[in-house]
């Protein structure tokens, strides 16, 4: 990330939790989420997404969203609510658990026997379909 950028996030986002020195290991992640430092989190959503969003869908329907690295963002149930397809991707069930309940939606949970621990947790509505494991086992899936 060069700095001017790093510098126009940090006064957009103060408390965006940005990272400068390094990834996080899986446990430090599985952490953030346990003890709720979870900083990067923006309740009312992104706000420059909500913006735009108009222009981002650009009037179509029926988009198949992704959204690597989900946690809870609840930009999900905007496109969702909007009748588009949502697929995220995050390791902390816990914070996929704590995606639906915030947004009080009824889902249903499965093993995915072809990424060992992994779990797919889909809304009652069938739009919304989050993978709990890693981004880099999801790939093999489907």
């Amino acid at each position: 990330m060069d700095k001017a950028r790093a510098s126009l996030e940090t006064k957009e986002y103060p408390d965006g939790g940005i990272q400068r020195d390094g990834a996080l290991t899986l446990e430090e992640w599985q952490d953030m989420w346990v003890t709720h430092q979870i900083g990067f989190h923006q309740e009312e959503g992104h706000r420059l997404l909500k913006k735009h969003l108009d222009t981002f869908l650009n009037g179509k329907s029926g988009l198949r969203v992704f959204f690597p690295l989900c946690g809870k963002a609840v930009e999900m149930r905007w496109f969702a609510d909007l009748g588009h397809h949502v697929i995220g991707v995050e390791i902390s069930e816990l914070g996929i658990r704590e995606f639906f309940a915030e947004q009080n939606l009824s889902y249903s949970e499965e093993p995915i026997t072809e990424i060992p621990g992994a779990k797919m947790f889909k809304s009652s509505s069938g739009n919304i379909t989050l993978y709990c494991c890693s981004i880099f086992d999801l790939p093999r899936y489907g």
